[in-house]
């Protein structure tokens, strides 16, 4: 029977690495769920940048379409006015493009009369007697006012607060004596002249200019207005007559459509790039962050379906970006004839202004009509960027979700922490114990070394 020696083969394991052991088991238990949840982690991260790199590209063609989405966005009219002293001129989008001839021979005036001087602004006109003043406008029936300890304060007072259509003000001359006067101001027009009377003998007024019409000639035709403030003998043309002409004035409308090309050709600019970094979001051969994103592809169809289908609101010549010359390649990139794009905007502005905005302005999200491609476009973006639009409650809800793979790490390592300590106190313990079998080795060794030894054969 072989001879087994018990006591070095008891210290053969009293020099284990307790921590290089720990740290590995540790690690080995940690690896498999800390990659579970870091992988998460990087695919919602990824997403989030995804979606924030989606709707920063979404707000530039935004910005571009909001430059075609009103039809005051197209008012490019300009004019040219040869006497700029008798008249002003504003045009709108109605206006047509020409030349007009333009005759005033007479403006619209207002009646001003004024009253004789009064030494105080407070002064009595009537004594202690209450004054009535009477006033009559365009022929119409007489209005009597009664004013109580009347001056030229409550004068003025009781006229305004009439809303007869007369302004009273009081104006100083700044004459030694009696330079205050009580001014009268009717309304511009011959109807709106005015009789004014008062039963005080102190309070007379005479005119200083009576009332009358504009009088002009458009085109050959003979206007006569209330007010010169015409907005009604042009189409889509705002006069303010200052003066007479002198003969006959030329207001020429030209319209300038260089701006709108500009901006559509900028907007296919906006939008051909906008397909090339979607494709790289959702593009699955590459880990486009928004690959999977049924909801965020389902808005890119709408948006190329905005563009590229007939407008919904439709001019009779033109009613889509293919019928003005801008056709779509193989690759989804946006082309423009030149020369086709011209011819529309020529020769059917109305149409182009139509198909982009509806021939509306200042259209919301919250509505539901037609609002022409541009118009459509944002307001298929600001639903989607919204506070409670897709691409935010998205990107709020990845948020969320990386808080708690943050927090799920943070227990894991409070796991780990917990596990490493019970392995530290189970190796602590296995080391006690070997301890004790090293120390009851050598003291076995010292004790049988102190033996008294009989050699025998």
């Amino acid at each position: 029977m072989a001879n087994i020696d018990y006591i070095n083969a008891l210290g053969a394991g009293a020099s284990f690495d307790t921590k290089s052991i720990v740290e590995s088991l540790v690690k080995a238990e940690r690896a498999g769920a800390e990659a579970q949840i870091q992988r998460k982690l990087a695919t919602a991260e990824a997403k989030i940048s995804g979606l924030g790199a989606a709707t920063s590209i979404l707000n530039i063609l935004k910005a571009g379409a909001e430059k075609l989405n009103d039809a005051k966005d197209f008012n490019t009219l300009s004019f040219s006015n040869s006497q700029t002293s008798a008249f002003s001129a504003s045009v709108s989008l109605d206006a047509s493009a020409g030349t007009n001839s333009i005759n005033i021979t007479g403006v619209a005036k207002e009646q001003r009369s004024i009253s004789d001087g009064f030494d105080s602004k407070t002064a009595s006109i009537n004594g202690s007697e209450a004054t009535t003043i009477s006033i009559s406008v365009g022929g119409g029936a007489t209005q009597t006012l009664t004013v109580n300890d009347a001056t030229l304060e409550s004068v003025r007072d009781s006229i305004n607060s009439s809303n007869l259509g007369i302004q009273a003000e009081i104006l100083d001359t700044g004459a030694d004596s009696e330079n205050f006067r009580l001014q009268l101001v009717g309304e511009s027009g011959a109807s709106k002249d005015f009789t004014i009377s008062s039963d005080a003998s102190a309070l007379s007024f005479s005119q200083l200019q009576g009332a009358s019409d504009a009088s002009l000639t458009v085109n050959g035709v003979d206007f006569t207005r209330s007010s010169n403030t015409i907005t009604d003998v042009i189409q889509g043309v705002t006069l303010n007559l200052n003066s007479v002409t002198s003969g006959t004035a030329t207001l020429a409308v030209n319209r300038d459509t260089s701006e709108a090309k500009q901006n559509i050709k900028d907007f296919v600019a906006l939008y051909n790039e906008a397909q090339l970094e979607f494709k790289k979001l959702t593009d699955s051969e590459t880990d486009g962050p928004l690959r999977g994103d049924t909801i965020f592809r389902g808005l890119l169809r709408s948006l190329n379906s905005i563009v590229l289908n007939q407008s919904s609101t439709p001019g009779s010549a033109i009613n889509s970006m293919s019928s003005m010359g801008i056709s779509v390649d193989k690759t989804g990139q946006l082309l423009f004839d030149e020369q086709k794009l011209d011819a529309a905007l020529a020769d059917n502005f109305e149409d182009v202004i139509k198909i982009f905005s509806a021939d509306t302005d200042n259209q919301t999200r919250f509505s539901s009509d037609a609002a022409g491609i541009a118009g459509d476009i944002k307001s298929l973006i600001e639903n989607a960027t919204a506070s409670d639009g897709y691409l935010t409650t998205a990107e709020q809800s990845l948020q969320s979700r990386t808080s708690d793979y943050n927090e799920d790490l943070e227990e894991l390592n409070q796991r780990m922490e917990t596990i490493e300590e019970r392995y530290n106190r189970q190796f602590l313990a296995m080391q006690t114990i070997i301890e004790e079998m090293n120390s009851t080795k050598e003291s076995l060794i010292s004790s049988l070394e102190n033996l008294p030894f009989t050699r025998k054969d």
